[in-house]
């Protein structure tokens, strides 16, 4: 056989492909050579499904079609393919339309930051076109299980697709793409060579057989998912490749010699499980939370029992079932049982040269009843804790026969013979199980990592053997699944108001939605690379703390590619980026202070140089002691900042006089911001010692000002430009300083541009998260739980420098009320230094924590007290005068809580659900179910003053368009959106006649960052101070000319009117411009009232406060852990909404992420420091799967007492806090297991593991 090119369907052609390396992924292909830039690299690992794309092929004559993930997709395995990009959809609608799934996340709001997009876009294109109608909710959520989203919370994307099947359907003219798969499988099988790596792809067995032993060197692969990590990841090399996605007996399924099942063993996952479903219904579940589609159309049968992981899902099933392997070496099979197959970990029977041809699952024995059960953290699209399946057959009341198997209770997935021993021929009775249990909790030595514990592991393993006897005794509800929620409620209404000009108050796509659904919104990754552009990576410590004492970067600086290298001593400048207090180096000196902290810099020719040339360098670090937690720094009094001390009232006569008192301990975790566009920056130098910055960032003055101070500069030589960021959260406020000084140094260095992209992994080890708290209370209060005085410690994790922890736990502090008067009150805020990543701003700035401090102290005395949590709360709540003046002595001016309140408990029937879900805890065994309301009432600024400003540019052309330029960035929050809107309502013009710029500090210096929820707040007003003085001018010009008085002209319609006069808009701007009046102006907006005494911590630190009130009900596996959220009901002060699907959106998704980080967001570090949890493989924010059935969502309709732009309110931190209802239903479903006066001790987040801990008292035995 001869050699020949890649080919492939693409863009309506064959495509030849040369060159290019057998490794390379169809992502870097995508970006790099064809610059589609459409599909994006979200993870590098095929857990994000931002680079989503629809591979087609020809099956049985039809054109299957079928989303995978591009980014671990090799570039050679599209041979005889089609391929299908985000950028081709709008291309089948034909000339200026959008496909209708595109067109229906636009109408339905389904995008925000819109880095995820295009990727969700094609998931649901690929189910459109292979379903003539719309396919189940429960469908299109399995769908869409291998893509992540953090900014809307899932459910306008979940909705889009019923609403694409409502517009006029666009399908795809398969003949043609039939056509050319036929002449590209006419070709001879494809030998590839490039990079002096070969890539062969066998027709046949025979063939197979005869490369193999042709080329005994080369690996076998067939989905390649696996492979693939480890080139994206590890840069590893993976030599010659034989492919077994070609060979059609190994994808054949069917019927074996015995009557069984035989599945090939390069047979999709996809089409394996939908054999073995057919074959024994027992595997749909397993089937359906087996990774994402886009992995399981991709990843292949034998390659997944091959691989050998002890926690590989499919193995156990397959054991119980009694599969046998069917092994083949040239000509020679041989069988062997499944649970023969493992020797050890990743250690397998394979002799050398062996492959797995086939897997032959026999028929079941007669009654036989299988079960597979699988436990993880996050129910979507993760690795399992734990797999266990169970074959049993009962005759006369007896174990007639029964298998089980793990996965993740030993190094191997295996067989519990132990297990079975002590059941089979045994009566099928309570005790015969517990017996069984007992041999299940000896006989394995559980893997004890970052998923979960030993303890866990075990003690879930006896629950699904509990779950196994309950199901045959007919007890029921069994499963999450089963529990229905109640029907969901009719949507609320949006009214504009007759009093609102338009187009205020209507809910208008985000304004680059159309871009983000066709591929074509550029974030700084896809914007065209300037000539000469080089590539930068870091180098990053092994060790947590540790002194420098050698770094040989000898290899790094004669690596291929390599341009320059640089250390600390290498800036001219500044070495710091830290946002408040200098104590934050860019790159690291004479003292390590963290895993994963930058040493050095490269920049390379290519990405890949840059980053295999990182890796060369020789660090010689002298460990020293390490401060990992908050409890070693409080024994030792490590402190990053000095503590701060909140108080009123007398405190210890207060809680000396309370009839009763408590007090506790809770912790809460940290979270991963988890942006799905990572940190990057690109410094290109220009003329004159200057340097422009494009860097996805929400701060683009304090890049500028770093960039300055690192190069030496002065601030007016460096510009920063941000048109949009792939997400923020507060992560790239002051983050992303750091990445933007070593782009900019390694430019200075090379006097080239330089583009520095962290890849995931790298992101998470080198940049902070959410702090973790420890809470410790001491509370007294009265019969009706209203407190009477309460000591509070605040202890947070602030990492190895102070970053942003000041202001975070000010706000913590600031928070800690909630919507509660606290009459006598302390609080104290340590700030602990650590030798951790430095913790940063996150969305609710401290405020989240704070409010669970609160929340949990209310609990707790509510189930002492044996009353409502409710109740409790409302007992509580700020009132009128005598209980409206804050710790910090603040009034609270609009106490609108308690009506809020009493309206979502009327509408959401609190009184009569509370009551069902006791009726149902009473009878329910295994699942119990809890309901909590939580209320937010959240400050609104920054809390040190002077960063409570804005400015904006405003032009109006002479043809009546408009452009603006203001302060603010863009990270999906609707910012540029509002800004369009308030625009074209002071000029009466319609939106499309508004176009905003990239923000850019050379148009608008002096910025504040884009945070603590004031970006509409301060740049609507700054645009609208432009805009009217613009206005006061023309009208001034109109009344001159008609003869009126100034204040008779208005802007409507699209014109300017006043009595006697009528024109267009566009042609009073060019009358206007010809007699030299000017049609430009800038505006400045000041945040009024606020004035606040940091050092006393008192004054008024805010404009005003955003409310809003949460109920969730939950349902618990008392076996597992387990839990499902059935229903949410949210009332959100929202003020006069200037956007209310952009509100409600926001609501959505900062629920969603709040959720995230209370239940399955965990960050675990090993003991050397590291962060094990530093990809989405490991780190498991929501999925569609976690949105719940129903998802109530209603704006409260009363405007802002503040005159705050339109009198709305901002709306996009306060949100997350409503997810502490969900905490809480789920900490009442705890105690509702636990009985009468029970106060669980669970800590946050609430993952399965912590609630199966909270059930059994607070630890596992």
């Amino acid at each position: 056989m001869s050699e020949r090119p890649i080919q492939f369907w693409f863009r309506g052609a064959i495509r030849q492909v040369e060159g290019a390396a057998p490794a390379r992924s169809l992502l870097d292909w995508l970006r790099e050579d064809m610059r589609a830039t459409g599909t994006k690299e979200g993870c590098a690992e095929g857990d994000c499904g931002a680079c989503t794309v629809v591979l087609g092929e020809a099956v049985g004559g039809a054109l299957q079609l079928r989303a995978v993930n591009a980014c671990i997709r090799l570039l050679p395995t599209l041979d005889g393919k089609a391929v299908f990009t985000v950028e081709d959809l709008a291309t089948l609608a034909g000339p200026g339309r959008l496909h209708p799934v595109q067109q229906a996340l636009v109408s339905g709001h389904g995008t925000q930051c819109g880095f995820c997009t295009p990727g969700f876009a094609m998931s649901l294109f690929a189910l459109y076109e292979n379903h003539p109608t719309c396919p189940s909710r429960e469908a299109i959520i399995d769908a869409l299980a291998g893509n992540l989203c953090r900014c809307t919370g899932y459910r306008p994307i979940v909705d889009a697709l019923p609403a694409a099947y409502r517009l006029p359907r666009v399908s795809l003219d398969r003949g043609p793409i039939l056509a050319a798969l036929a002449r590209m499988a006419a070709l001879p099988p494809l030998i590839y060579r490039a990079g002096g790596c070969r890539f062969i792809a066998p027709r046949s067995l025979a063939e197979l057989a005869a490369a193999r032993q042709a080329n005994p060197q080369a690996r076998l692969v067939a989905g390649a998912t696996d492979l693939a990590l480890g080139i994206t990841k590890a840069l590893r090399d993976p030599g010659d490749l034989l492919w077994l996605g070609a060979v059609p007996e190994l994808q054949a399924i069917g019927r074996s010699a015995d009557g069984g099942l035989a599945i090939g063993a390069a047979a999709s996952l996809a089409d394996a499980f939908a054999a073995l479903v057919a074959f024994e219904p027992g595997w749909a579940e397993l089937a359906r939370r087996f990774a994402g589609p886009p992995v399981r159309h991709a990843g292949t049968l034998g390659g997944n029992i091959a691989n050998g992981s002890p926690i590989g899902d499919s193995m156990p099933g397959l054991i119980a079932l009694g599969a046998r392997l069917v092994l083949r070496q040239g000509a020679q099979q041989r069988r062997l049982p499944l649970d023969e197959f493992y020797l050890g970990y990743r250690q397998t029977a394979l002799a050398p040269g062996e492959f797995i041809e086939a897997v032959e699952v026999p028929p079941a024995p007669a009654g036989s009843l299988f079960r597979c059960w699988k436990v993880s953290k996050r129910h979507d699209q993760d690795i399992s804790a734990l797999c266990g399946a169970f074959a049993i057959g009962l005759a006369d009341g007896r174990v007639s026969h029964v298998r089980i198997a793990f996965g993740g209770m030993a190094a191997t997935p295996a067989r519990a013979r132990a297990t079975e021993a002590a059941l089979l021929g045994q009566p099928w009775t309570e005790a015969t199980v517990e017996a069984a249990i007992t041999a299940l909790c000896t006989e394995f030595k559980p893997l004890d990592d970052l998923r979960a514990s030993a303890a866990y592991r075990r003690q879930a393993a006896a629950g699904l053997l509990r779950r196994l006897w309950l199901e045959t005794c007919g007890t029921a509800p069994l499963r999450l699944a089963d529990i229905a929620p109640a029907a969901q409620a009719a949507p609320a209404t949006t009214t504009v108001g007759a009093d609102r000009p338009p187009p205020i108050g209507q809910p208008l796509p985000h304004e680059s939605a159309h871009l983000h659904v066709a591929g074509s919104a550029t974030y700084t990754d896809d914007l065209p690379e300037p000539a000469g552009l080089l590539h930068a990576a870091v180098g990053l410590s092994d060790v947590a703390h540790g002194r420098l004492i050698g770094l040989d970067i000898t290899a790094v600086r004669a690596a291929p590619g390599v341009r320059a290298v640089i250390t600390a001593a290498d800036i001219p400048g500044l070495n710091d980026c830290g946002p408040v207090v200098h104590d934050d180096p860019i790159l690291a000196t004479g003292e390590v202070l963290f895993h994963g902290q930058p040493l050095f810099a490269v920049a390379a020719d290519t990405r890949e140089q840059a980053r295999r040339a990182a890796r060369l360098a020789v660090m010689r670090i002298e460990p020293l002691p390490a401060i990992m937690n908050i409890d070693d720094a409080l024994a030792v009094g490590s402190e990053v900042l000095p503590p701060v001390e909140l108080s009123r009232g007398d405190v210890a006569a207060a809680l000396a006089g309370a009839p009763h008192r408590l007090a506790g301990r809770v912790r809460t975790g940290g979270q991963e911001h988890y942006y799905l566009e990572g940190q990057i920056a690109c410094a290109i130098p220009r003329e004159d010692d200057s340097l422009h910055l494009l860097s996805s960032t929400q701060h683009p003055t304090e890049m500028q000002q770093a960039v300055a101070g690192a190069l030496g500069w002065r601030m007016h030589q460096v510009s920063c430009e941000c048109r949009r960021m792939g997400g923020g959260f507060g992560g790239k406020e002051a983050q992303s300083a750091q990445w933007a000084c070593i782009a900019a140094l390694l430019a200075r260095a090379s006097g080239r541009p330089v583009k520095l992209r962290l890849d995931r992994d790298d992101d998470m080890r080198a940049t902070g998260k959410r702090h973790d708290f420890r809470i410790d209370y001491n509370v007294g209060f009265g019969p009706d739980g209203r407190i009477i005085g309460l000591r509070l410690g605040l202890s947070s994790r602030c990492g190895f420098s102070a970053d942003l922890s000041g202001p975070v736990n000010d706000r913590a502090v600031f928070h800690a009320d909630n919507a509660y008067y606290l009459d006598a009150v302390a609080i104290r805020s340590l700030r602990c230094r650590t030798h951790t990543v430095s913790n940063t701003a996150f969305r609710g700035f401290g405020g989240p924590q704070g409010m669970f401090a609160i929340e949990m102290v209310l609990d707790d005395i509510a189930r002492h007290l044996g009353l409502d949590p409710l109740a409790v709360r409302r007992a509580n709540f700020y009132a009128g005068p005598g209980r409206n003046i804050t710790p910090y002595g603040m009034r609270v001016e609009d106490t609108i809580i308690a009506p809020l309140v009493a309206r979502l408990v009327s509408d959401a029937d609190y009184a009569g659900r509370r009551a069902e879900i006791a009726a149902f805890n009473a009878t329910s065994q295994v699942l119990k179910r809890g309901l909590a309301l939580t209320p937010v009432k959240f400050g609104i600024s920054f809390t040190n003053t002077f960063l409570n400003q804005a400015g904006a540019l405003v032009h109006v052309y002479k043809d009546g368009s408009v452009g603006v330029s203001h302060g603010g960035t863009e990270m999906g929050q609707g910012l540029y959106t509002k800004v369009r809107q308030i625009v074209a309502a002071e000029f009466g013009l319609a939106v499309g006649d508004v176009r905003l710029s990239a923000t850019d500090t050379s148009r608008v210096p002096n910025t504040s960052a884009t945070a603590a929820s004031s970006g509409s707040d301060l740049n609507g007003k700054a645009a609208q101070a432009a805009c009217r003085a613009i206005r006061g001018r023309r009208a001034a010009f109109v009344a001159g000319k008609a003869g009126v008085e100034a204040t008779s002209v208005r802007f409507e319609a699209g014109r300017v009117r006043a009595p006697g006069f009528d024109a267009p808009f566009a042609q009073v701007a060019l009358d206007a411009w010809l007699a030299r009046v000017q049609l430009w102006d800038a505006g400045f907006y000041a945040t009024p009232k606020l004035s606040y005494d940091a050092s006393a911590m008192r004054g008024r630190p805010f404009y005003y406060f955003a409310y809003g009130a949460a109920l969730s009900e939950v349902a618990i596996d008392t076996l597992t852990g387990e839990h499902r959220l059935l229903r949410v009901d949210i009332l959100h002060d929202a003020g006069r909404s200037i956007n209310p699907a952009i509100d409600i959106g926001q609501i959505e998704g900062g629920f969603i992420q709040g959720l995230g980080w209370l239940t399955s967001e965990e960050l675990v570090f090993g003991a050397d420091g590291a962060l094990l949890t530093h990809s989405p493989s490991t780190y498991k924010i929501p999925t569609a799967a976690d949105l719940p059935p129903v998802f109530n969502v209603r704006l409260w309709d009363q405007p802002n007492r503040e005159d705050a732009i339109h009198r709305a309110k901002a709306v996009g931190e306060p949100p997350l806090m409503l997810a502490l209802s969900a905490f809480f239903a789920l900490r009442d479903a705890v105690a509702a297991a636990l009985g009468p006066g029970a106060r669980p001790q669970l800590d946050a987040p609430a993952t399965p593991e912590a609630i199966l801990r909270a059930l059994h008292g607070g630890s596992l035995p």
